[in-house]
């Protein structure tokens, strides 16, 4: 009777993760940059409203179907109504499956892998109720120096980005267009020894003179989100939020993750993800106004 109970259970388990699966899409346009694209629409999707899109970008030695399972993302999607793109670098392209972030060519607007990601959006919007005035980018590592790109070369596609522990290289002028971006956030593991802190500083100064803003008119938070171990700087100190620097003591270059079946919990601890009692991708769709709750 144990045997049967347990292979009931991992019967179900595997149940559960076939019905969170991403599925790959395989003509989304010309794609360029040879990317491949994955989706997930969630369950019960209404089709008489727009719903909004979040393009979640995986970092070196990772791939779409990794990031999606570590992070909880489709759970997020399920429970929030949240289409979901999957951008992913096969090795092909790159032996450690990096975004070519670091290439001009690669990335300019309207060509390689960042016409790739463009397609993506059209694709979608081509094919499911999507609200064009609410289509989020966020990244970690290497996916978010490439949403980073993206959002100096379509500002006019994104309304806010989330840079995880990403590297600070533009390897373009920075655009002083800040299209439909309304806000952006950056995280950052203090332990970090794959992308060094010193980055995150970069991305700071990068949006700080994208959008505007008095590097001095700040908000210091400690204990972010009642986390002893996170502390954020918001800009500015007052008013619209447009930049949130997001710090974790203690951490290297992880995705942070609360693993459980609340709303604002998820996550499967791996080596690139760890567990502090803080979903992060909650937090981020938080940030774009996704949740219940809003970021202050």
């Amino acid at each position: 009777m144990t045997r049967f109970r347990t292979l009931l259970l991992c019967l179900l388990l595997c149940a559960a993760a076939l019905a969170q699966d991403i599925e790959p899409v395989r003509d989304f346009g010309e794609n360029p940059g040879k990317l491949r694209m994955f989706r997930y629409v969630p369950e019960n999707l209404d089709p008489d409203r727009r719903h909004p899109l979040v393009l979640v970008l995986h970092g070196s030695m990772l791939s779409a179907r990794a990031i999606s399972r570590c992070g909880g993302w489709n759970k997020l999607a399920d429970s929030l109504g949240v289409l979901l793109v999957y951008p992913d670098q096969p090795l092909r392209n790159n032996l450690m499956t990096a975004f070519s972030f670091f290439s001009r060519e690669r990335t300019e607007r309207g060509k390689g892998e960042s016409a790739s990601i463009r397609q993506m959006i059209a694709h979608m919007a081509a094919h499911y109720p999507l609200d064009t005035n609410r289509v989020f980018i966020t990244g970690l590592s290497a996916g978010g120096a490439m949403a980073n790109v993206m959002l100096n070369e379509y500002p006019d596609c994104f309304s806010a980005g989330v840079l995880i522990a990403a590297p600070g290289v533009l390897p373009h002028d920075l655009n002083p267009d800040t299209g439909k971006i309304r806000r952006v956030a950056l995280f950052q593991g203090m332990r970090d020894r794959t992308v060094h802190p010193r980055q995150a500083e970069l991305l700071t100064e990068q949006w700080i003179t994208k959008f505007g803003l008095d590097p001095q008119d700040t908000l210091f938070i400690p204990h972010y989100a009642g986390n002893p171990l996170l502390s954020a700087v918001r800009y500015p100190r007052e008013g619209s939020l447009r930049l949130l620097r997001l710090n974790a003591a203690k951490t290297g270059h992880v995705l942070l993750i609360d693993p459980g079946d609340a709303v604002d919990r998820g996550g499967t601890p791996t080596v690139w993800s760890k567990d502090i009692d803080f979903h992060l991708p909650y937090r981020i769709m938080e940030f774009f106004g996704l949740s219940a709750r809003r970021e202050p």
